[in-house]
């Protein structure tokens, strides 16, 4: 592999995290091109409002996107005021394993795969996105759909991550592996809304 890299006119990687990745295995200068979405498909204009806190988790149930850290913070949080969390990409038997109050799954609604366009429009729906990632994330492709529709996203601050969401200005970072800091963001949110709204324009 090393001799096919260094027959290249150039090399990309789509964040610092991933350039990292490539000169640690193939050496090389990496020029970064972010990755992008296609703004036409994302859906604008103003929310639907709701009396809950919109939550959404887009990922498979593998530990690394840390969706048992979500769903630690969510039970928490779904105790203190009106939240409901929409989860894509897992099963429910994946979600129902990680709640222990059976009462809690009331809240969740779990969706599994769904098509590209019931994804733009849960992103459009969704107050909040929630990615808790713990590692292994060279860019974080939903965070961009979610800014696209102009949904902010609540992430861990980890690499790959970093690279996409200024903290504070389009997005909110929290310490990874950490629910009770997650929890307090979202909560935090909950009680901020032109918060929300400002991160999402």
């Amino acid at each position: 592999a090393r001799r096919i890299f260094n027959q290249l006119s150039a090399r990309i990687a789509v964040s610092e995290a991933a350039a990292w990745t490539g000169r640690r295995w193939f050496g090389g200068d990496y020029t970064i091109v972010p990755n992008g979405v296609d703004v036409e498909a994302a859906h604008t204009g103003p929310k639907t409002p709701s009396e809950e806190m919109r939550l959404l988790f887009v990922g498979r149930a593998e530990e690394r996107k840390g969706l048992p850290v979500l769903l630690a913070a969510f039970q928490a949080l779904v105790e203190l005021v009106p939240a409901r969390l929409t989860v894509i990409g897992a099963e429910p038997d994946e979600v129902s394993r990680g709640i222990a109050d059976p009462d809690v799954l009331e809240h969740i609604e779990v969706r599994g795969k769904v098509s590209d366009e019931q994804l733009w429009a849960a992103l459009a729906e969704a107050d909040v996105l929630v990615a808790p990632s713990l590692a292994g994330e060279s860019f974080g492709m939903v965070l961009i759909e979610a800014m696209a529709s102009g949904t902010p996203p609540v992430a861990s601050a980890i690499a790959g991550y970093s690279d996409v969401v200024t903290n504070g200005v389009d997005g909110v970072l929290v310490p990874p592996a950490d629910p009770q800091a997650l929890g307090e963001e979202l909560l935090s949110l909950w009680h901020e809304p032109e918060r929300r709204v400002a991160l999402g324009e």
